[in-house]
C-alpha cells in the first residue's frame, strides 16, 4: 500500500502554516492572520508534500511563486495614497498589512440588505479615487473587484491585491499598458461593474483581461432604472478614456435618491 502524501501550504523555511490562520488565498499566495493580531501576513503561496515519516518535500512549483517583490514595490509606491491598505513593511515570511475586520465588500454585499444611498455613493467616490490615484502613480492595478476591497473600522473603502499589478516610472506618460493587452482603460471597466454592483446591490464582473475581449453589448445587464445607468452605460461602450472622466460623468449624474426598487 502506498504511504499517504498530504500537499499542505509552507513557509519560505519549510514549516507548515495553520490551515485556520489562512484568511485569504490569491493566485500568488495565502493571506495570514491570527485571533487578536491587529496586522495580517501575506506569505507566497508555496505546497510541500508531507510523508507518514515526518519528512517534507517543497513541491517543484514553488520556484514560480517565491518572489512578492514586485506587489511589495507597488505597496511602497502607494504608500500614505489614501484608500489603499497599510503596508507595513516586509518580513523574512512576507508582506505585513493592517488587518480590515469587517472583511470585503463582496462579502459585506452578501450578507447585508442595501444601503442608504448616501453610504453606496461614498463608496463609489472613494473606489474612483483610489484607483486614479494608482493610475496617477503609475501603477496599472488589473485584479479590479470587489473582492479586493476591504472595509475599514468606520466603513471606507481599503484596497488590496496587487500581485498582478504593473509599476511604471513616475514621469512616464499616457495610457499605462501591458504587453498582453491589458490598458488603464480596462481598469475603468472594471471599476464601472463595481459601481453596477453597488447600484444594484447585486454582484457583476467580466472577466476580461485584454482589449480584445472588451464585453460586447448583448453580453452585459441591462442599466434601464438603475442609478448611474446612463453613464454606466457609456463607460461600457468605451466612451471614458480615464477614471478623471468617469468620476466627472458620475458626480454630474448623481441622483438624489436611487429608484425605489435599488434602494
Amino acid at each position: 500500500m502506498a504511504p499517504t502524501i498530504m500537499s499542505c501550504a509552507i513557509r519560505r523555511d519549510g514549516s507548515l502554516v495553520k490551515t485556520k490562520s489562512i484568511i485569504g488565498r490569491g493566485v500568488d499566495g495565502f493571506v495570514l492572520h491570527s485571533n487578536g493580531e491587529a496586522t495580517v501576513l501575506k506569505i507566497p503561496r508555496l505546497y510541500g508534500d508531507f510523508f507518514p515519516d515526518g519528512t517534507m518535500k517543497p513541491e517543484a512549483d514553488n520556484e514560480y511563486a517565491n518572489d512578492l517583490s514586485s506587489e511589495q514595490a507597488i505597496y511602497e509606491r502607494l504608500n500614505g495614497v489614501p484608500g489603499v491598505a497599510r503596508y507595513l513593511g516586509a518580513t523574512g515570511d512576507g508582506l505585513l498589512l493592517e488587518y480590515y475586520k469587517n472583511g470585503s465588500l463582496e462579502d459585506y454585499m452578501e450578507k447585508t440588505s442595501p444601503p442608504e444611498w448616501s453610504q453606496k455613493r461614498d463608496w463609489i467616490l472613494q473606489i474612483m479615487d483610489v484607483y486614479a490615484a494608482c493610475h496617477a502613480k503609475r501603477v496599472l492595478v488589473y485584479d479590479i473587484a470587489l473582492r479586493n476591497l476591504l472595509l475599514a473600522d468606520d466603513y471606507t473603502i481599503r484596497a488590496i491585491e496587487f500581485a498582478n499589478s504593473g509599476l511604471y516610472p513616475l514621469d512616464s506618460t499616457g495610457e499605462l499598458k501591458d504587453g498582453d493587452g491589458y490598458t488603464s482603460m480596462m481598469d475603468t471597466l472594471h471599476v464601472t461593474n463595481i459601481i453596477y454592483s453597488l447600484c444594484t446591490w447585486k454582484k457583476f464582473q467580466t472577466d476580461c483581461i485584454q482589449m480584445s475581449e472588451w464585453p460586447k453589448a448583448e453580453e452585459l445587464p441591462s442599466t434601464s432604472g438603475v442609478p448611474l445607468g446612463s453613464v454606466i452605460a457609456r463607460s461600457w461602450s468605451r466612451q471614458f478614456k480615464t477614471l478623471y472622466e468617469l468620476r466627472h460623468a458620475v458626480v454630474s449624474s448623481f441622483p438624489v435618491e436611487p429608484a425605489s426598487s435599488w434602494s
